[in-house]
């Protein structure tokens, strides 16, 4: 019996508050009265999709004239599950008059992107404006329509960055860097690719920190192969303002990177993004281990990589390769690629299940280090597939050290 008086308790106090066809109250409709009872009927919402009563309701109190600051709080609890107090920080960055737009906004975010709503929740908070924010449906058109960007990815960019991902000028600044993008790259696939690695090239202005580095690396004798390749790999080596760009020319140099090799792009990329104190550090590793300077560089020309593995994880693989394969710098040198391996994964793996064909006589000259560097597909079908019933433990050995399914 009980529960059958909540409706009339409803319409009363929307009698209050002058919602109800009949005759408003005399009351203030600015009063603490009336803010109480707003409190009261948007007590019991949703705290992410609030019915679509109570959303009239609202759209009515701003048109209305209500007060925005109470609608704006009521709304970023209520729609926007966010807590009082962050509602409060979030309610002195945007009054909303009409809760039209922003319930718009809110279907943006969570039909079209798919984001869930405590991320709603967490972007909103971060930058409120884009709920009343009328420019924020063309720029998302851009975002996934013009440059081709995934849901997910741009869910990936609007989570690292709210602020600049909602706010880069649509004919400003991002519509210009596309165009001058596409000048550079030449494919919108290129330019994609590019953008999935640093959206600063969609967000600076490219005239200033790009288009002054691509003509210096044009004067080096820099191939727009080459160019076009850094560009797509190590993006930020050229506009992050932070990067060690003339350094990094200098280095190449020194190294005997030729400007035009193939490795140019990754190595200038990697090292552009390494601070010289980490870069020394990794040189005085190498050398404790007994590689010589030349064998540093030589192995660097052929996998710039071998420079972005740790410390402890070189001395690791170091280790691992001199106890089962008898390698030593000379060797590794030649091949670095083998320290960019995984240990748990790639090599240790696939040391046991040759150990054990070793064993039992299948393979004759021991493990060598083309073993580790044969693809996947092509390992599984010579050495585990092969001998699952002559030898099943290697896919035993196989299948629990690579945490793998094998089959």
């Amino acid at each position: 019996m009980l529960r059958r008086r909540f409706p009339e308790t409803g319409a009363f106090f929307r009698l209050l508050l002058g919602r109800s066809s009949l005759k408003k109250s005399s009351f203030d409709a600015s009063s603490p009265f009336r803010h109480f009872v707003q409190q009261l009927l948007g007590g019991v919402a949703s705290t992410s999709r609030a019915p679509s009563a109570l959303a009239a309701a609202s759209e009515t109190a701003g048109a209305g004239g209500g007060e925005p600051a109470s609608l704006t709080v009521h709304f970023l609890r209520h729609y926007c599950g966010l807590a009082e107090a962050d509602a409060a920080k979030a309610a002195a960055r945007v009054r909303l008059r009409s809760t039209k737009n922003a319930h718009a906004v809110l279907a943006l975010l969570r039909d079209t992107l798919g984001l869930p709503p405590a991320s709603v929740g967490r972007v909103v908070a971060a930058f409120p404006r884009v709920l009343s924010s009328t420019t924020v449906f063309d720029r998302f058109d851009f975002y996934l329509q013009e440059l081709g960007l995934s849901p997910n990815e741009v869910r990936r960019f609007l989570g690292a960055s709210p602020n600049r991902f909602l706010t880069a000028g649509l004919e400003g600044r991002l519509r210009p860097n596309h165009r001058l993008l596409r000048e550079i790259l030449g494919t919108d696939e290129n330019v994609l690719a590019a953008i999935k690695q640093s959206m600063e090239l969609i967000y600076e202005n490219l005239e200033v920190v790009l288009l002054p580095k691509v003509q210096v690396l044009r004067n080096h004798g820099v191939t727009e192969e080459v160019i076009v390749k850094l560009i797509i790999t190590h993006p930020k080596a050229l506009v992050h303002r932070s990067t060690r760009f003339n350094e990094g020319l200098a280095a190449m140099k020194d190294l005997g990177v030729s400007p035009d090799s193939g490795v140019f792009p990754y190595a200038f990329g990697l090292f552009a993004k390494i601070h010289q104190s980490k870069w020394d550090h990794r040189i005085e590793n190498y050398l404790s281990l007994g590689w010589t300077e030349e064998q540093i560089r030589r192995a660097f020309i052929r996998h710039p990589y071998c420079m972005s593995v740790s410390d402890d994880k070189v001395r690791q693989r170091m280790q691992f390769l001199n106890e089962k394969l008898g390698l030593g710098p000379e060797q590794v040198a030649s091949c670095p690629v083998v320290l960019s391996l995984s240990y748990e994964k790639r090599l240790l793996p696939r040391c046991m299940v040759l150990d054990i064909l070793v064993s039992r006589g299948v393979i004759k000259n021991g493990i060598r280090i083309s073993h580790l560097l044969m693809p996947e597909k092509k390992f599984m079908e010579r050495y585990v597939n092969r001998y699952r019933e002559e030898v099943p433990q290697v896919v035993e050995a196989y299948g629990a050290k690579a945490g793998c399914n094998v089959k």
